[in-house]
């Protein structure tokens, strides 16, 4: 086929009715509608979007999003961080040498500077815009004759160039947060600040800040959906053409894990390229080994990822790349309607201190909705409570980070396991074929919660059982095999009495039967790993194990 073939080559038009059928006749007897999944923000997401989705959405949406911005470029924000004020000079003097352009830096009680790298400092900040976190210390600002850009902490509005009016989206996110809270928790915080102010003086002197965690497209979504907000809470005070803010997003630490920890790195590029095509202005992507101690290498890493991004990608090239995207749109479209509607429900509360403590009651219930998704496996967290590392350690002792991460419980098993060893073994029955999956599952399962697992030699008789037990000083043991055996074997092992506490792999009828019998528990497919773990942790104490149920 020649070149010219193949520009007049046409392929038909598939209709979304004939994705359906292909999709159906794929599902092999389950329903369409069971491809669709209900997001923490209570969306339900589509297996297949069409322009049919963006019939009644109005094109004031994509306007309001592009125009939010001057340029589809953005500002590379690394935050500098050193245990002494001349540490931190290094570092951003090093940091903006090799691409980073803003002065991120947030002042610590410890951090005593002098006169001279004070005047280091200001000359730096009369080339650089800057991100400055002075809430320690206020009057800090008073240190710099000219300053551009943003600043957490100060009171001072009168500042020209500078951002003093600070809507954090950031805290109601390492609280738990979905997104839709996130939103609100801004637009809360503007509408208090405008009550006391003006919505002319905010609109001039406000930025905003966002957590971008992995969860890609509602991320994309939420950054673009806070730009529609912006100008309909503007509309709502009679600015009608409100000046869009600037938006800094950094990186999530609620995925972040101490468990193998160089996994983060996926996470950070995840959230970084999600919060780029947003449209955050300026973004800042934590290294990925935060929780422990960042080190110069991880703090390049980290900063390479927008790097790259700007230099292999020409994202920044791009205005608004994800809009017109049939989900993304729709996806946005939503956001707004949510936030919208429980921003307008909040605002009837007293006060706005009432307003933020249901926004918070919400946060919580969100953070344990995650909890139980991870705890159960809905959901993943590589490295963690899948594919986890039996010989990963947490040596270190880990960082306050102010986010409520959902490795903790993860880690915080291991750590106690560490003090608290568990001797455990897997007990295999039947051919190879017929057990290995579950016994993969199994060894996988406890080694998330901090137990290694020693494989028994297959098909033990009872009373080699015991022999063997007493010879590798097993703690606890469970009963790998398929169903048929596991219903014979089971019960003529318990009559034995074996040594050790016993579970079983799998769910079974005869489980209360077994109970009665002397069975410790069971591992199953959808079961907490917290409350096994913690059932297991105390049997590792000696305690009783219904104190943790």
């Amino acid at each position: 086929m020649t070149i010219q073939d193949m520009k007049q080559t046409e392929f038909k038009e598939a209709t979304l009715s004939e994705w359906e059928q292909v999709a159906v006749k794929s599902l092999k007897g389950k329903s369409l509608e069971s491809l669709s999944t209900k997001t923490l923000e209570e969306i339900i997401l589509k297996p297949l979007y069409s322009l049919a989705d963006l019939e009644n959405m109005s094109i004031q949406q994509t306007n309001s999003i592009r125009s939010a911005k001057q340029t589809a470029d953005w500002l590379i924000a690394q935050q500098a961080t050193g245990n002494t004020s001349e540490d931190i000079l290094i570092d951003l003097q090093d940091s903006l040498a090799k691409g980073n352009n803003i002065i991120h830096y947030k002042l610590e009680a410890h951090h005593q500077w002098t006169k001279s790298q004070l005047e280091e400092l200001s000359a730096l900040v009369e080339l650089h815009p800057v991100l400055l976190d002075i809430s320690h210390d206020p009057t800090f600002i008073h240190s710099f004759k000219t300053i551009k850009g943003a600043v957490k902490g100060s009171s001072d509005t009168d500042m020209p160039h500078t951002r003093t009016v600070y809507l954090d989206g950031t805290a109601i996110h390492q609280a738990g947060g979905d997104a839709v809270s996130e939103l609100v928790s801004v637009l809360l915080q503007a509408d208090y600040m405008t009550q006391k102010s003006s919505i002319e003086r905010i609109a001039e002197k406000a930025f905003a800040q966002f957590s971008v965690d992995t969860n890609f497209f509602m991320e994309i979504a939420k950054i673009r959906a806070f730009r529609v907000l912006w100008k309909a809470f503007g509309e709502a005070h009679g600015q009608e053409n409100i000046n869009a803010i600037p938006v800094h997003a950094e990186t999530s630490l609620r995925s972040f894990s101490a468990l193998d920890a160089t996994v983060n790195i996926l996470r950070a590029a995840n959230s970084t390229l999600a919060a780029v095509l947003g449209g955050a202005d300026s973004v800042t992507s934590f290294p990925h080994d935060i929780l422990t101690s960042a080190n110069p290498t991880s703090k390049r890493i980290a900063r390479n990822m927008q790097l790259v991004l700007k230099e292999e990608t020409h994202i920044q090239r791009v205005m608004d790349a994800s809009g017109g995207s049939y989900y993304i749109e729709t996806l946005t479209k939503q956001l707004v309607e949510k936030a919208w509607a429980l921003f307008l429900e909040l605002i009837k509360e007293k006060s706005f201190e009432l307003a933020t403590v249901k926004l918070q009651e919400r946060a919580e219930s969100k953070w344990e909705e995650q909890l139980e998704t991870l705890a159960t496996r809905k959901k993943s967290l590589i490295g963690t409570n899948v594919y986890a590392n039996p010989d990963d350690s947490l040596i270190f002792k880990l960082n306050d980070t102010g986010y409520k991460r959902l490795a903790e419980p993860f880690e915080q098993l291991r750590q106690a396991f560490l003090s608290n060893p568990l001797i455990t073994a897997i007990f295999p029955y039947g051919l190879l074929k017929e057990y290995k999956a579950r016994m993969d599952f199994v060894s996988g399962y406890l080694t998330s919660i901090g137990l290694k697992s020693i494989v028994a030699p297959e098909n033990l008789k009872p009373f080699e059982m015991q022999k063997w037990i007493d010879e590798n000083e097993i703690d606890y043991g469970v009963f790998v095999g398929n169903d048929e055996q596991s219903a014979g074997l089971v019960p003529a092992i318990l009559n034995e009495n074996i040594s050790i506490p016993l579970d079983v792999a799998g769910q079974f009828e005869e489980y209360a039967d077994w109970l009665e019998a002397g069975l410790n528990g069971r591992i199953f497919a959808g079961q907490s790993l917290f409350e096994k773990g913690f059932e297991l942790l105390a049997l590792a104490k000696k305690e009783d194990s219904n104190d943790h149920a």
